[in-house]
């Protein structure tokens, strides 16, 4: 089959407004949202549909704040492989519908009374006992290398990425690993419930491997809601993010990168 969309080669970007307020002469901008629907998950969606066709897969479910559902279900066209988005009852109406345009089915639950796991997910998404079904919620961070082979020849000496369930802190890591790179890895999250909704995950089947990942000398640095704010006030009118793009920013004056080169990610633009 030939592919409609492709992710990837995203442009490695320099912003003079935003070396100058942060103070960081070396600092590059990995640029996600250029992929096709304006995120980094585009990386595995595109990785999750060739393992799925090749599997015999019939249905892809997973759970969703709307980017990765929506990115999933644009790659997965042309294919016989249905989409069931699982989402919070909270979610915009406007990102609802945008998932029920493309998506197979779209299911509404209160994920903030209840951790559902893989089997939960299968169950909610399930139509015929004969149905093979992938949760793939979480599980493809491997997807997620190729960024750092894309960045190599930059050789950066800090690597900034937002970080909500983990799955792009460790397949950087993993990436930083493969190619031998002595860049100090920083993933971002936040305090609590926040704009950056993204990385408030309760549960992330990656808390080991960050723990181990973070025993190496690399860093977690967690904002408040109002650092999380300002971040995004700031760089909004700058580069096109989203406010779980924008906490790397945040991060910048809580470190000693002055003379260092930089690399921040910004994961998207977000689904609006």
């Amino acid at each position: 089959m030939v592919k409609a969309y492709r992710s990837g080669d995203t442009p490695l970007l320099s912003y003079n407004k935003l070396e100058m307020l942060y103070e960081v002469p070396n600092l590059l901008i990995k640029d996600e949202s250029m992929n096709p629907f304006g995120t980094f998950k585009d990386r595995r969606s595109e990785f999750i549909i060739d393992i799925a066709e090749n599997a015999m897969v019939d249905t892809l479910a997973l759970i969703t704040s709307g980017n990765s559902g929506y990115s999933l279900t644009r790659f997965a066209e042309g294919t016989n492989i249905k989409v069931v988005c699982v989402i919070d009852k909270s979610l915009s109406n406007s990102i609802r519908k945008r998932l029920e345009l493309y998506s197979h089915k779209v299911i509404e639950v209160n994920l903030s009374k209840k951790i559902f796991k893989p089997k939960d997910v299968i169950a909610m998404a399930r139509e015929s006992d004969k149905e093979v079904i992938w949760d793939v919620t979480n599980g493809f961070h491997r997807a997620h290398k190729s960024i750092i082979e894309e960045i190599k020849s930059s050789e950066p000496d800090w690597l900034i990425t937002p970080l909500g369930s983990g799955e792009l802190f460790v397949g950087l890591y993993e990436g930083l690993k493969k190619y031998m790179l002595k860049t100090k890895l920083v993933g971002v999250g936040v305090k609590g419930p926040s704009i950056a909704d993204k990385l408030y995950t309760p549960w992330t089947p990656y808390k080991s491997k960050i723990e181990k990942i973070l025993k190496e000398g690399h860093q977690y640095i967690q904002l408040s809601e109002e650092q999380v704010e300002e971040a995004f006030e700031k760089v909004r009118n700058i580069i096109n993010c989203e406010p779980s793009s924008s906490v790397v920013f945040g991060a910048l004056s809580m470190l000693n990168v002055r003379d260092k080169k930089v690399i921040a990610v910004n994961t998207g633009k977000g689904l609006i």
